[in-house]
Parts: structure tokens; C-alpha cells; sequence
């Protein structure tokens, strides 16, 4: 098959595994259709599995990973339960290893996908926490409530700041102007390179070209972008919105500050005044600034799943991005017999390559594979600190959004 023959046949998988409509599909595969990002499996001249991978950068503007991301890993149901679609992601994870790309990710529908992912040495990596509020909550009386606790003078600079946000709402691709995109994209990626001192994770760096599909992906799927900006014209907050039948799902947000939260989320709730709404907020960085203060309660879903590709670079980026980082691992490769050593110390990292031979049992018997390094490195950013007080290791706070699912 040829690669416009490959195309088609994947656009065809997908839509008749997922039920997108063709414009979606199309802006899709447009947008991210690469040859050599793609694998899949033909049986008869037709094509039966496949999957779609995108690059995607992660961290911020001092250091930085190449990601991988999985999506449209579909089977023909002909040919489901018989190990072609594992053996797709197999085929990927080594054609990958040595890419450049550190690790592979993946959002996947439900628990039933996480098991069979997780079989398939994937472990639990990024996560999101959910909030709903009823049809009858007030922002703006909440935002009121808040602001009546601080001393009066700052209170008043704060609600003279308030009243002078301007809330926008674009519905289509038709009426965003070339102006505004070009003030969303900048927008969010100046909030997604922002690094505080306090804040040190793994988080998604969309590129310009990403972030316009994503926004064009809203308008395709019936959503809407709201957008505030300040007296200088300058944007302080942006939100992707979904309406369905019950409630409003407001999937991305971003904002600067508090008062860009709720006068947000009010213009949201008061274009949709019979539903409640739904706010997924992200462990890192797109919800108010420096440490997440006002987000909602960190009562954490898991949301996406990764599979490491190349475990130094991403212990090199870890000690890099915490100075203070001080541990010696032992990691073993199970298809060679070859322990690695991992030192992080001072802001770098060592290997040294140890045969088995030269190592006692019990340092053999306590060596771990890069799943479990993985399973370590990605837990959940609320766990308890047991296991940083044993091995020094801290979660690195992934965190992704807008992504294609």
C-alpha cells in the first residue's frame, strides 16, 4: 500500500471504531498523519489495526522530553483477541526506543483499556481531579465572598480589577479571527513554559500549530473557546467548553489569576443557566499560577498512561529540574542480564553499566525494571511521601491536556 492508501485506511478504522464525524477525522489525520509515526497491520488489501503516534514536547523552557503520544489504536472487530494491536504497540516501543522520544503516553477509555494497557508495561502517569457545580451556583457571589476577606483597600483594587475583565466567546472557526488565535496560542504557551521555583514537573508543551488544531478540534466537536482579557488587552484566561445534555464541561482552563477563574466560569454558566457544570483541572500550572492555590480539592483521576522508552533521559530531566535530588537506583534490563546504576546528584545524573556477577544477590533481588521505576516516577501527585522519604525520588507531575481524545 502506498502512503495515501495507508491514510485512507486508517481514517476508515478510525471512524468506524470511534463514530467521528468525517471533518474530525480528516482535521486529525491533516494535522498529525505522519508515515513513520504510524503502525498498522494489513490483511487482504485491507488494513485491520493500526494506531496514530504524535510527538509532543514536555517540561518547559529550560528543560524539556519528547513524548509520544498513542491515539486511534483501533482493530477491525474481526480481528480483535489475537495479540495484533500489542503487537503493534511492540513494534513502535522498539522502532521508538532510540528516537529521541523518552516515553510513549496514552488516555485510555475506561478501567477495562487501563488493564489491558497496563499488561502491555504501562503504568498510570497523568492525572486530572473533577468539580461540579449545580445550576443554581454564582460565581460572581463566591468571587464576592472572597474578596470580602481581604482589607478593604486591596479588596477594592481587586474588584475594580474584576469589573474591568472583558469576557469573550467564540463559537466557530468562522469567527475567530487570525488576531485572537494569535492571542489564545501565545497565551497559553507562555502559561504552559511558566516555572516557578515551586513548581518543577513534567508538563505538555503544545507548539503554535498544535494548539490552533486543538482549538479548530473544540469547534468541530459543537464546543466553544471563552477568553477574558484585562484593561491592557492583554489575555488573562482561556477556557474550552463542552455542552451536553445535563451539564457543561469545561475541559481546559487556563487563567492568571482568581478574578479571570470566576469571571470565567460565570460567563460560562450564564450562557448555560439550566446546567450544572463540570471543571477538570490539571495537577500543574493551568489553573492559577504558581501553586495551584485555588483549584478544586486534588481528589485525583487517573486520566492518561506511558510506557518509558529511554529511562535516563528522563531521570537526566528529573535532576536537571531539582538540584537538590540525591539517590543511587539500581535498574535492571531483563532481556540482557545488564544492571544500570542511576546516581542523581547536584543537578546531574550518572549511569554506569554493572554485570551481575559483580553485585551481591541482594542488590540483584532489589533492582527494579524500568515499569516499576516507571510506576514510581508517575504516581499520583497527592500520594504520601513514604516512598520519597525511601528512595528520594519524587513524582514528576505530569500533566496533559487538549489532546485528541
Amino acid at each position: 500500500m502506498n502512503e495515501i492508501e495507508i491514510k485512507e485506511g486508517m481514517m476508515r478504522l478510525w471512524k468506524e471504531t470511534f463514530h467521528d464525524s468525517e471533518e474530525y477525522v480528516r482535521l486529525v489525520f491533516d494535522a498529525f498523519f505522519n508515515i513513520e509515526m504510524v503502525e498498522y497491520e494489513e490483511i487482504d488489501g485491507n488494513i485491520v489495526a493500526a494506531l496514530l503516534a504524535v510527538p509532543y514536547y514536555f517540561g518547559n523552557s529550560s528543560h524539556q522530553l519528547k513524548g509520544l503520544y498513542l491515539c486511534g489504536l483501533s482493530t477491525d472487530p474481526a480481528y480483535r483477541k489475537h495479540g495484533i494491536m500489542g503487537g503493534l504497540i511492540e513494534r513502535l516501543a522498539s522502532r521508538m526506543k532510540n528516537s529521541g522520544h523518552s516515553f510513549m503516553f496514552l488516555i485510555p477509555a475506561d478501567e477495562e483499556l487501563q488493564r489491558y494497557y497496563r499488561d502491555r508495561r504501562f503504568v498510570n502517569a497523568f492525572y486530572r481531579s473533577v468539580e461540579r457545580f449545580t445550576s443554581s451556583h454564582d460565581f460572581a457571589l463566591e468571587n464576592l465572598h472572597v474578596l470580602n476577606k481581604e482589607d478593604s483597600r486591596i479588596k477594592n483594587i481587586k474588584q475594580r480589577y474584576c469589573e474591568r475583565l472583558i469576557c469573550r466567546r467564540i463559537s466557530s472557526d468562522e469567527e475567530l479571527l487570525l488576531s485572537e488565535a494569535r492571542l489564545l496560542t501565545d497565551y497559553i504557551r507562555k502559561r504552559e513554559n511558566y516555572r516557578p521555583d515551586s513548581c518543577r514537573h513534567l508538563g505538555i508543551l503544545h507548539t503554535t500549530c498544535e494548539l490552533i488544531t486543538a482549538i479548530k478540534e473544540c469547534f468541530v466537536s459543537g464546543g466553544r473557546i471563552y477568553y477574558c482579557i484585562n484593561s491592557d488587552d492583554k489575555v488573562t484566561g482561556v477556557g474550552f467548553v463542552y455542552a451536553g445534555n445535563d451539564e457543561v464541561t469545561v475541559y481546559c482552563l487556563h487563567v492568571s489569576d482568581r478574578c479571570s477563574y470566576y469571571r470565567l466560569l460565570g460567563e460560562i454558566k450564564n450562557d448555560y443557566p439550566d446546567l450544572g457544570l463540570k471543571l477538570y483541572s490539571y495537577p500543574i500550572r493551568n489553573i492559577i499560577g504558581i501553586d495551584n492555590k485555588y483549584s478544586p480539592a486534588r481528589n485525583y483521576e487517573v486520566y492518561g498512561m506511558a510506557r518509558i522508552l529511554n529511562l535516563y533521559e528522563i531521570l537526566k530531566f528529573q535532576a536537571e529540574e531539582r538540584h537538590d535530588l540525591k539517590y543511587s537506583i539500581l535498574v535492571k534490563n531483563e532481556e540482557n542480564n545488564i544492571l544500570t546504576r542511576f546516581v542523581a546528584e547536584n543537578g546531574s545524573l550518572v549511569s554506569s553499566e554493572l554485570k551481575t556477577d559483580t553485585v551481591s544477590q541482594n542488590q540483584i533481588l532489589e533492582a527494579m525494571d524500568d515499569r516499576e521505576v516507571a510506576s514510581i516516577l508517575f504516581r499520583r501527585p497527592d500520594s504520601d511521601h513514604i516512598v520519597e522519604e525511601v528512595l528520594e525520588i519524587p513524582p514528576l507531575g505530569g500533566s496533559i491536556n487538549l489532546m485528541l481524545d
